[in-house]
């Protein structure tokens, strides 16, 4: 007794070919986008670290801050930063933050958890960090704990990586 092909039994009509075909395209360019636009591979492991390096430091910087410092603080941070985000932070920093930091002395100390790169490009990358930020206040001086992740996107600037944008996810 001879059992049937499992190709054998499979109907060959030309829709069947044409959905199998575009399938296969369709696997295919999906993978190649996964490999060729989105993994991180541009520019080695240093390009890599650099980019963690400056977005954890930035990070730290836009997120940490004292009432008998804010001045340093805010200019640390900004140092950190470009283009319409930089203009955003400065016009929040002095109209909200300061305020409410000076007046009811809010201090806040951001450490990073875990980061990751999730994007590498030639000028631009987006990094994935995991935050834990400590706050006190003289209303509160025993410290509020928060955990965040944020996806931070930069943009290279002559040399330097800064933050253009950030964003809790």
């Amino acid at each position: 007794m001879r059992i049937p092909s499992p190709l054998r039994t499979l109907p060959r009509s030309p829709e069947t070919v044409l959905l199998t075909v575009l399938a296969v395209v369709a696997v295919i360019t999906a993978t190649s986008l996964l490999i060729f636009q989105y993994r991180p591979d541009s520019g080695g492991d240093a390009a890599k670290n650099d980019v963690l390096s400056a977005a954890t430091e930035g990070t730290v910087a836009l997120l940490s801050y004292s009432p008998d410092s804010l001045d340093q603080d805010f200019a640390a941070a900004k140092s950190k930063m470009t283009g319409d985000f930089l203009n955003y932070y400065t016009q929040f920093t002095e109209k909200v933050i300061a305020p409410a930091a000076k007046d009811k002395s809010v201090k806040t100390e951001a450490t990073i958890v875990r980061s990751a790169v999730a994007e590498l490009h030639d000028d631009s990358a987006v990094a994935l960090l995991f935050i834990n930020q400590s706050t006190t206040s003289a209303e509160k001086p025993e410290p509020a704990l928060a955990a965040s992740s944020v996806r931070v996107t930069l943009s290279k600037v002559e040399d330097s990586w800064l933050i253009s944008s950030f964003d809790p996810v």
